[in-house]
């Protein structure tokens, strides 16, 4: 089994009660993977001291001397305007996206080179929690609102996918690149808008199974954010001249 290289992003805001999480997943990854790989994390405005934890902690520390791991920093504009800067910066030949909070491990990707024994150039694989294959452990509610959500997408988008916005994500470089520096949703909503370019462009997008843990403290507001997703993705579909299904 091959291992390519990988460009873990991992975007976040406000995440200092996290931080020990998030690099306990990014330690794993660390030893565990047997290619080539770069970290970068991008700062999307924080102000609760997540800099300085992030500095101290001595996974960072122990990557950073490696020169692995990269720390951006923007004004806040959103989880998808963090990951379009993440993604600028990416210079390895596969970019894996993720959640700070771990929801899902990084080192998952191992799972999943073993399902496909290869990672394809032209194929973008997304998790999804709605597999059977997958494990799942999150909140009923929330669970019963994401259901909802993707299936107004489905309707309104005509996206064929029953998760659209697990974090984890695995693109080829080359089409990372291509789509992200188009992204204008910076929004939760912007994996929609992300996945309707990836199918515009031609290119294959394959759901794959996740092991997927709710955390506490998840920034998204449920019933309040669904609703702006919602209008956002209504904007998506006016941008992009949607008129029948992709």
């Amino acid at each position: 089994m091959t291992f390519p290289s990988i460009s873990l992003i991992i975007p976040y805001y406000n995440e200092a009660e996290r931080i020990d999480l998030m690099f306990e997943g990014i330690g794993e990854f660390a030893d565990k993977w047997a290619g080539d790989y770069e970290i970068i994390l991008v700062d999307d405005g924080s102000n609760d001291g997540s800099e300085r934890l992030i500095n101290e902690h001595r996974v960072y520390q122990r990557i950073m001397k490696e020169q692995r791991i990269t720390l951006l920093q923007q004004p806040n504009s959103g989880k998808g305007g963090a990951l379009k800067l993440g993604v600028a910066n990416a210079t390895k030949d596969y970019i894996l996206t993720l959640d700070a909070d771990m929801a899902t491990y990084p080192i998952e990707l191992k799972n999943w080179l073993e399902l496909k024994h290869t990672f394809r150039s032209d194929e973008l694989l997304i998790g999804s929690r709605e597999l059977e294959q997958s494990v799942i452990h999150e909140v009923l509610m929330r669970k019963w609102i994401g259901n909802i959500f993707n299936y107004l997408i489905r309707k309104t988008v005509g996206l064929p996918f029953r998760d659209t916005q697990c974090g984890f994500k695995l693109y080829p470089a080359v089409i990372a690149k291509e789509v992200f520096s188009q992204l204008t949703t910076f929004g939760w909503s912007h994996d929609v808008e992300i996945l309707l370019r990836v199918l515009r462009s031609g290119y294959s997008v394959v759901e794959m199974p996740v092991n997927w843990t709710a955390v506490k403290g998840s920034k998204i507001r449920v019933i309040k954010d669904s609703w702006i997703m919602f209008w956002e993705v209504v904007k998506i579909r006016k941008d992009l001249g949607i008129r029948h299904k992709p």
